[in-house]
């Protein structure tokens, strides 16, 4: 009598020497493929990260301040010198919110019309590049002159 191998086990050994021989091209391909997934993972977090917003102004105009209080002293201390230089009194000086990258500071200057016009003027052609928002100018009744309230506003970054 002959030994006869059932055809169920002719075709599990077949198929196992068939994986044999697929499996190196199988292995590379399973590695390629991983490797354009991280790749596609790495593309997409750099997709979805925030652009970095472009710059407030151009280079040489902005305040040249390392945060937000140095900015406002930089303020401070240009409405300061312009004051005293125009005899410009400086009643009131706090700090005022703005927006990410720009120092705001809320003033309060009162004196001759002349004088405080000219303060605004200076200030807002002067560089670094500084301007007024929300800003009134009022009449003093007792003893004439007149009053300047805004807030200045400078980019730091």
């Amino acid at each position: 009598m002959r030994w006869r191998l059932p055809p169920m086990a002719i075709g599990g050994i077949a198929g196992l020497g068939v994986a044999l021989l697929l499996a190196p091209a199988t292995g590379s391909a399973l590695g390629d493929f991983a490797a354009a997934r991280a790749e596609r993972a790495r593309l997409a977090a750099l997709a979805a990260r925030p652009a970095s917003p472009p710059p407030l102004l151009a280079p040489g105009l902005g305040l040249h301040a390392a945060d937000v209080a140095a900015g406002q002293g930089a303020i401070l201390s240009r409405v300061r010198a312009l004051a005293r230089s125009g005899g410009v009194l400086v009643e009131e000086a706090s700090v005022a919110q703005a927006p990410a990258g720009v120092a705001a500071l809320r003033i309060r200057v009162s004196g001759a019309e002349k004088a405080v016009i000219a303060l605004a003027d200076a200030l807002e052609r002067g560089r670094p590049l500084m301007r007024m928002r929300n800003w009134r100018i009022e009449p003093i009744p007792e003893g004439g002159g007149i009053r300047l309230i805004g807030e200045v506003v400078a980019a730091w970054q």
